[in-house]
């Protein structure tokens, strides 16, 4: 039976008042059109829905009933609505987020804990993954948005800025550097560096490989048993040293000490990638993401 949902609605708020007058008025349309429309209604269903006489409305047991239902159905579907628009402008529904092992430390929680206040309704699964992984993804669908510390060269990925980020040195609590307040990549020359495998995080070894250019030298480096934990490298490695993101010192490793890199260049990006043809739910999503991360990190009054 096609029933149109404004005469339903008009039905629901006579039922609420029992006065033609005041349920027109409610309505917004004029009291005669409100009444054939309910004439309509009982027509098409073949039930009296009200008792009139010269003074009263009132509803039959058969419109009682109905009223109830209907009052129901309206609030169900208007709910129903209210969540579809909801999920389309991306403030309900399910983000697949894939993460590096860096932006976990403090980027990722800070920015799950804003999303979850601002869009309550909206259900994250993060999963770490290295860099190439995320990329990847990203890029055949299988993650909605990715964090990582590099730009994509991917003409179907795009990359927006979330956060610069200063770099510590981790080192032994026995090295002779561990209790400086602050320490230049120069002093570091001789030094044997643990590093992330290029074929892993390409963009992230990179960007690392031109902080030392920067300050001139190349490193000697430590080949790693360990690529998902250079600290842990740091930890059995004897005398050697990583460079990593200042987030790093969140995890509190037992025997290891982090000095803070006195050089300006000596920073990391943290960057959002969705595809270039994200729903636009994704879009808006990146938005208050960026919105959020500008205000914490990138505006003048942020710290690096």
């Amino acid at each position: 039976m096609d029933i149109d949902l404004a005469v339903l609605r008009s039905f629901v708020v006579l039922a609420d008042e029992l006065h033609f007058a005041k349920a027109a008025e409610r309505l917004h349309i004029e009291q005669p059109a409100l009444s054939q429309r309910i004439k309509r209604l009982e027509r098409r269903m073949g039930v009296q829905l009200l008792v009139r006489d010269t003074r009263n409305v009132r509803l039959s047991p058969a419109g009682a009933e109905f009223a109830a239902d209907t009052a129901r159905m309206l609030r169900l579907f208007d709910e129903a609505v209210g969540r579809a628009r909801e999920t389309a402008v991306g403030e309900r529904g399910t983000v697949n987020i894939a993460y590096t092992l860096s932006v976990g430390y403090e980027t990722l929680p800070v920015l799950l804990e804003h999303l979850e206040q601002s869009l309550p309704h909206l259900t994250l699964q993060a999963v770490e993954a290295w860099e190439k992984d995320v990329l990847e993804s990203v890029r055949l669908r299988r993650s909605d948005v990715g964090l990582v510390r590099c730009d994509s060269v991917d003409e179907e990925l795009v990359s927006l800025l979330l956060r610069r980020e200063g770099l510590v040195v981790a080192m032994p609590e026995t090295h002779h550097l561990a209790r400086q307040d602050v320490v230049h990549l120069a002093e570091l020359r001789g030094e044997r560096f643990v590093t992330t495998p290029s074929s892993l995080a390409p963009g992230y070894q990179a960007t690392v490989d031109g902080v030392f250019e920067k300050a001139g030298f190349r490193p000697q480096t430590v080949r790693n048993t360990v690529p998902g934990s250079r600290l842990m490298a740091v930890q059995r490695q004897t005398g050697s040293v990583a460079l990593l993101a200042q987030s790093a010192r969140l995890s509190r490793p037992p025997g290891i000490a982090f000095v803070p890199v006195g050089d300006d260049f000596a920073v990391l990006p943290v960057r959002l990638v969705h595809r270039a043809d994200a729903p636009a739910a994704i879009c808006l999503l990146a938005d208050v993401i960026q919105r959020e991360a500008h205000r914490r990190w990138l505006s003048s009054a942020s710290p690096r």
